[in-house]
C-alpha cells in the first residue's frame, strides 16, 4: 500500500468516526488510528517526501501559511491529513480550532503543554493571566500526541532537529471559533478574524493620513492589538506613534499592563530559548 492509500484509508475511517459521534472526541480516535497504522514502520522519509511532492490535492494553508512547508495529502468529508516541514525552532505558545492527533515522522520534537489561568478580562479577545507548564514530552518518529480543542490543548512544540516532518490528522478550524497565541509574561491575544482586519485597516489609514484617530471609537480590543503588532516598529510616521503613545498610556491607565512589558518579558524568554537551538 502507498503513504497516499494509506493516508485515504485514515480518512475514510475518520469520517465514518465523526459522522457517527461527531468531533468532541476526535482526537483520541486520530490518536489511535495513527498509532495503529504503523506508519513509522512502514514507510521511510524519502517515499513520503515524494508523495507529498506529487501531491495533487488542494491544499488546506497557502505556502508558508503555517509551518516551513505545509502540504495536504489527504482530504476526507470532515477531516484531512497534513504533512508539515519544520525546520529547527520553535512555535509560537498556542490553542487550536480544531481537533486531532500529530505524529513524529523524522527529527525530533519537545512539546512543552501549558494551562492558562485567567486573573483578568481585558476585552473580548484579550486576557490576562498566569501560563503554567503542564507538561514536556519528547517525541521521536512515531511518537503521537493528541491535539484537544481550544484550551484542552496549549503548547508550544519545539523542532529539535535540522528538519523535523510532523503528520497531522485533523478536523477543519471551526469558523465561529479563533485560535489563541499566549505570552510567557500571560497575555492572551485571541487571533479574531475581524479584529485583526479592523486594526489591520487602523494601521492602513495612519499610513494614508485620511482622519484624526481621535474622532473614531478605538475599543480596548483594538488598542491592545494595535500596540501587539506595531510592537517595535519601524515607521517614523507620527500619527501611528502618537497613537500608540496615546494608547499605552489609555490601557496602562484603566488595565494597569504595560502590554510594551509584557512583549518585552515575552522576548527575552523566547531569546533565551532560540539561543538554546544554536
Amino acid at each position: 500500500m502507498s503513504f497516499i492509500k494509506l493516508a485515504n484509508q485514515l480518512n475514510r475511517k475518520g469520517d465514518q468516526f465523526i459522522k457517527r459521534f461527531g468531533i468532541k472526541e476526535f482526537h483520541k480516535m486520530a490518536s489511535e488510528l495513527l498509532s495503529d497504522s504503523q506508519i513509522i514502520d512502514k514507510f521511510e522519509i524519502l517515499p513520503i517526501i515524494q508523495s507529498v511532492f506529487n501531491s495533487k490535492n488542494i491544499q488546506h494553508f497557502k505556502n508558508l501559511e503555517f509551518s516551513d512547508l505545509p502540504v495536504t495529502i489527504s482530504q476526507g468529508e470532515s477531516c484531512f491529513i497534513d504533512i508539515y516541514f519544520w525546520r529547527r525552532r520553535p512555535t509560537v505558545i498556542h490553542n487550536h480550532h480544531f481537533t486531532g492527533a500529530f505524529m513524529c515522522l523524522y527529527g525530533s520534537n519537545v512539546d512543552l503543554e501549558f494551562q492558562f489561568e485567567r486573573t483578568k478580562k481585558l476585552g473580548k479577545f484579550h486576557d490576562l493571566g498566569e501560563l503554567t507548564l503542564k507538561q514536556t514530552r519528547n517525541l521521536l518518529p512515531g511518537d503521537i500526541a493528541e491535539i484537544g480543542f481550544m484550551d484542552k490543548f496549549i503548547h508550544q512544540n519545539h523542532h529539535q532537529a535540522d528538519l523535523t516532518v510532523n503528520l497531522c490528522f485533523r478536523t477543519p478550524q471551526d469558523p465561529k471559533k479563533s485560535l489563541s497565541n499566549y505570552l510567557y509574561s500571560g497575555l492572551r491575544y485571541e487571533k479574531n478574524v475581524d479584529l485583526l482586519a479592523r486594526v489591520g485597516r487602523l494601521h492602513k489609514i495612519l499610513d494614508l493620513g485620511l482622519f484624526d484617530p481621535d474622532k473614531i471609537k478605538i475599543s480596548n480590543d483594538d488598542a491592545i492589538n494595535f500596540l501587539i503588532q506595531s510592537h517595535e516598529t519601524r515607521s517614523q510616521n507620527p500619527r501611528l506613534l502618537n497613537l500608540r503613545k496615546e494608547l499605552l498610556k489609555r490601557v496602562k491607565n484603566e488595565f494597569g499592563v504595560s502590554v510594551t512589558s509584557m512583549l518585552k518579558e515575552h522576548e527575552v524568554m523566547m531569546a533565551k530559548i532560540e539561543n538554546d537551538y544554536e
